[in-house]
């Protein structure tokens, strides 16, 4: 995972600073890297061939430029330019190339009135087979991960109690592995919403134990398949639970263990979670964490299904519960 990466490319500064990330996980991995840089086709009935022609000669010079640079030295690296909208296009190249991770520096809401902006990376992210990781160029106060990686990493992992959410562990767990920096490390983080009811209308005692319990399971699951991780834990309570995220991410606030608290450097979190009223999607909570956070987000959107009632909240815990207080 993470051997083959894509990036997107715009042709500004901002959309390149996705190289650095790229770069670092194709040398740790011996991976290669596939350039992309997306021209929408004019829709003025003036544009001819000839202007299409133009931008496409423009945009692989770019390219072939960008492929040269000494810090690609030693990589293998293809360029593609394609003609359309970008997010389709970058999907359909993703798809064929055989890209195992999409990486791309957006602005967000802010920043020059690119193709590259926070609704590529919405569209892209929604509909990617694979992870997409977001890199946050250009906001005020962003902090960056190391270029090198050689210090400790903590990567936030959001869950809801559904195998959905829980689709973003393996991937972040490979991307630190990829990374391969000293001391990577989990911190999951589990929000109750106060006002959200609950499969069971359990009391609040009953919904905090079971998420308790729930993550001390996955946390202990995660620690058995990657035993080089330090995994951590909190469970909080807060009416929006995208600012619970963040909160969590920046505070590194835990309830389990002896290791000091401490902010995280980035998010992986799925585009969904689980079903109802309450379900992570994006253009819900993971949306308007992409557009809040300064940290970088490793996107997954994942690839099984479930029923209602298959992704019941905390069961096991409150069961656990009731048989303490029989």
């Amino acid at each position: 995972m993470y051997s083959h990466i894509l990036v997107l490319l715009d042709g500004s500064p901002l959309a390149e600073r996705a190289l650095s990330m790229a770069t670092l996980l194709a040398h740790r991995t011996g991976g290669s890297i596939t350039l992309v840089r997306a021209t929408p086709i004019p829709s003025v009935a003036s544009s001819s061939s000839s202007w299409i022609e133009r931008d496409r000669i423009a945009a692989n010079a770019y390219l072939t430029r960008i492929a040269g640079m000494p810090e690609l030295s030693g990589i293998a690296v293809k360029t593609h330019v394609l003609m359309g909208a970008p997010a389709a296009a970058v999907l359909d190249t993703a798809e064929a190339v055989g890209a195992d991770v999409i990486v791309i520096s957006s602005h967000g809401r802010t920043g020059p009135a690119t193709w590259l902006s926070g609704s590529v990376a919405e569209q892209v992210a929604h509909h990617a087979k694979m992870p997409v990781l977001v890199l946050r160029a250009g906001v005020l106060g962003a902090r960056k991960m190391p270029s090198d990686a050689t210090r400790s990493l903590r990567v936030l992992v959001p869950l809801d109690g559904s195998t959905l959410a829980e689709s973003a562990l393996e991937p972040a767990a490979a991307w630190l592995a990829a990374l391969a920096v000293p001391e990577p490390a989990l911190h999951l983080v589990l929000a109750l919403a106060p006002t959200a009811e609950d499969t069971h209308n359990m009391p609040e005692v009953l919904a905090l134990e079971g998420a308790r319990a729930y993550l001390s399971q996955v946390a202990d699951r995660m620690r058995a398949a990657h035993p080089q991780l330090a995994i951590s834990w909190t469970v909080t309570a807060r009416f929006d639970v995208a600012e619970a995220v963040i909160r969590a991410a920046g505070t590194g606030d835990r309830d389990d263990g002896d290791l000091p608290a401490g902010a995280c450097d980035a998010i992986a979190m799925a585009t969904h979670g689980r079903t109802g009223i309450t379900r992570w999607v994006l253009g819900s909570i993971t949306e308007r964490v992409l557009h809040a956070t300064n940290l970088p987000l490793l996107i997954v959107r994942p690839t099984q299904r479930v029923s209602a009632q298959a992704a019941v909240l905390f069961n096991e815990g409150a069961a656990s519960q009731r048989l303490k207080e029989a």
